[in-house]
Parts: structure tokens; sequence; C-alpha cells
């Protein structure tokens, strides 16, 4: 299979090389220091006691565009921040719109809005949501990616063809040789709300304190924050039909009880001077909930109290 990966950070470099490793042809597109970094050096992926390193062909996505064209691939894989996911859309479907041949879009962000983003722009049956869990990893330095965690991953297309199943089918089989567990889902948007629900609940909050999910989530008071947080997520789905309950949450709350400690990207991004993803994890919480007229008071703290700060520190960066 001929795939693209747009975005070599911890998802898009862990995915890239063990697909590429199964035999699949891969391509990164990557951007500023990553990209010159890949244009003359190898991908290096650690993961448990294995050690991936290759050299890839990396470009940037203008590159890809002028260089390939789109049924030189059957999938393009995107790993990026989902706040860039509108600007990646809008440069593909100029690339893809005169052909009759195009390859599937697999969305590995957070949030629960990329797909309706990318359906504007490609055709719906080409767009696959996705997610991963029980994963953690994050960029070491540059060109070097450590993995940990037995990695699931969840794939579903969002209109359902007898062709995408075939294509999900056969990439679900490429992926369980990497020794990783894929599950092929039939409501994808459902499992995009439960991790919603994680992310909610542990990202913003373990970035505002810089602590660990696993101390905040054992602690008699902090926890009561998380389970608020994770709590309001639920509510806010009920706003896009996906109508996930309490009991869902507490679900997720337990989940994350019994899992391992984690480092969230949003503290790891706060240490790297780089954007966040607040608007397109908590600010969906509290504007689904506002639709319902339904305040989200654990999330909008939290969040505004994150965004003050982390604004603060970098105005004083730049000064």
């Amino acid at each position: 299979m001929n795939i693209v990966v747009i975005g070599a950070g911890g998802i898009g470099a862990f995915y890239g090389m063990i697909l590429e490793k199964v035999g699949c042809n891969l391509t990164f597109v990557a951007r500023n220091e990553t990209l010159e970094f890949l244009k003359n050096n190898k991908m290096k992926v650690t993961y448990q006691n294995e050690v991936m390193e290759k050299k890839i062909d990396t470009y940037s996505i203008d590159e890809l565009i002028n260089k390939f064209k789109p049924e030189d691939f059957d999938a393009v894989f995107i790993a990026t921040k989902a706040m860039s996911t509108e600007q990646i859309s809008k440069k593909l479907s100029s690339w893809t719109e005169n052909s009759s041949n195009i390859p599937y879009y697999i969305s590995l962000q957070n949030g629960v809005e990329n797909e309706d983003i990318m359906e504007k722009y490609y055709k719906k049956e080409y767009v696959i949501g996705g997610l991963t869990r029980l994963i953690v990893s994050h960029t070491i330095s540059l060109g070097h990616v450590h993995c940990e965690g037995e990695v699931q991953t969840l794939l579903g297309a969002l209109n359902h063809t007898n062709e995408n199943k075939k294509f999900l089918d056969e990439l679900k089989l490429i992926l369980d040789k990497t020794g990783t567990t894929t599950f092929v889902c039939e409501d994808i948007r459902l499992e995009l709300w439960n991790k919603l629900i994680i992310n909610n609940g542990v990202n913003a909050i373990c970035a505002l304190v810089q602590e660990e999910s696993g101390p905040l989530i054992r602690d008699e008071k902090t926890s009561k924050l998380i389970y608020g947080l994770m709590s309001e997520a639920a509510k806010a789905s009920n706003a896009v039909g996906v109508n996930l309950t309490q009991d869902d949450a507490k679900k997720m709350f337990e989940l994350m009880t019994n899992f391992q400690s984690v480092k969230p990207s949003m503290w790891v991004d706060t240490e790297n001077n780089r954007d966040l993803e607040l608007d397109e994890i908590c600010g969906v919480v509290i504007r689904n909930c506002e639709k319902q007229g339904l305040d989200a008071p654990y999330t909008r703290t939290i969040s505004t109290l994150l965004e003050f700060v982390y604004n603060k520190k970098r105005a004083k960066i730049k000064a």
C-alpha cells in the first residue's frame, strides 16, 4: 500500500515507521525544521525494546502536490494538530479536484470535528475517522520519537460503502502485522467522543498544573475535577446526537484510573512553545454544552486559566 503521512511528530512518525516496517511504501509530509532534518537524516522511532530507523522520503505539502498525483497513493494519514486540518484539507482538495482516482483520507488527530472539516473538501465516502489510544508518544529530538503503551487504533468510515469497507479491511490486515491492535468501527463518531471525554478530562489540567495524569486522578480532590471535566464532555455529545451518558463518563474515568500515568500533549506543547489544541478539545465541550443551554464550569475554568497562564508565559518569551 502506498501511504502518505502528514505530520512527523509523535503519532505520525510512529504510524509511518510501523507501516514502512511491514512493507508499505511510505512518504512523510513535514514542515519547518522537521522537514529540513528529515530531508537529510533518518527518522528514528523507539518503541518498547525496538529501534526503527530509516531514511524516508519527506516533502512539504506543496512539494507533494507538485511532484505526485493523487492516484500515486492509496491513503493519506493526517497526524497533525487539529488546528491545521482546514488548511491541509484546502490544499489537498485542489490536488484531487480533477482526479477520478483519489486516496482515502484518514484522521489520527485529537478532537471530534476534523472529519466534519475534511468532508467539506473531499468526497465524503473517502473520509475515514480514526483515533489512537493506550499510546504515549513524544518527540525526544528532531527526527527521534519515543513511544510506549499497548497501542490501539480505531478506524471507521463516516459514510459507509462497500468500497471503503474493503479498504478498511485491507488496512486492518496490514496494521495487524505491526504488533498493534486495530478495530474497524461501525460508529467512529461515538469512539471519537469517548476519546474526547478522556482528552477533556486530563489534557488541559495536566498542562495547567504541570503534573502527569496518574497523581491527579488518584488524588481525592483533583480526581473530582477530572471527573467533572469528563462529565461535561459526555453532556456536550448530546448536542450532536452522539448521546453519551454519565455512565460513559464514569467508564472513561475508571479507564484512566487504571491506565499508566501519562504526560498529555498539551503539557508537552507548553514546554515547546507550541499552539495548544484548547479550542479543538475544551472549546468543543463548552460550545456544545451552550447549545443545550448548559454551562461547562469545570472545562471553562481549567481551559481559561491554562490559556491565561500560557499566553503570559509566551509574551515573556517574545519580549
